[in-house]
C-alpha cells in the first residue's frame, strides 16, 4: 500500500510541472527557436487582435499592421519570410536564412 501511494505521489509530482505550462508557449516544438523579441511582439500583437475581435486571416493582417506601427524592424522581417517562403525555398535551411537576410538588407 506504501508503495502504491508513493508512485501516485511520484507521478503527480512528475507531471506538474508540464500542467503548469501556458498552453502553445511552453517547452514543446518550436519554442527555442528563432527571435525572441519578435515571438512576444507578436504574441502581443496577436491578442491585440483577437481581443478586438478579429478572427481567422483579419488576424494576420492585424497583427502585420500592429509590428509595423510598434517596429518595423519586425514586420520588415515578417514579410521577408513571407515573400521569401512564397519564392519556393524552404524555412530553416542556409538559403532561406540568407534569401531572408539578403531581403531585409537590400543586398
Amino acid at each position: 500500500m506504501k508503495r502504491l501511494a508513493f508512485a501516485c505521489t511520484l507521478a503527480l509530482l512528475a507531471t506538474t510541472p508540464l500542467a503548469a505550462q501556458p498552453y502553445g508557449y511552453g517547452p514543446g516544438p518550436g519554442m527555442g527557436r528563432g527571435n525572441p523579441e519578435l515571438r512576444a511582439e507578436r504574441f502581443q500583437c496577436r491578442q491585440e487582435a483577437r481581443a478586438r475581435g478579429y478572427r481567422g486571416p483579419e488576424v494576420r493582417g492585424a497583427v502585420i499592421a500592429c509590428l509595423q506601427a510598434r517596429r518595423p524592424d519586425l514586420a520588415r522581417i515578417v514579410q521577408c519570410r513571407d515573400a521569401v517562403r512564397a519564392h519556393g525555398y524552404m524555412p530553416r535551411t542556409p538559403e532561406f536564412r540568407m534569401a531572408v537576410r539578403s531581403c531585409r538588407f537590400g543586398a
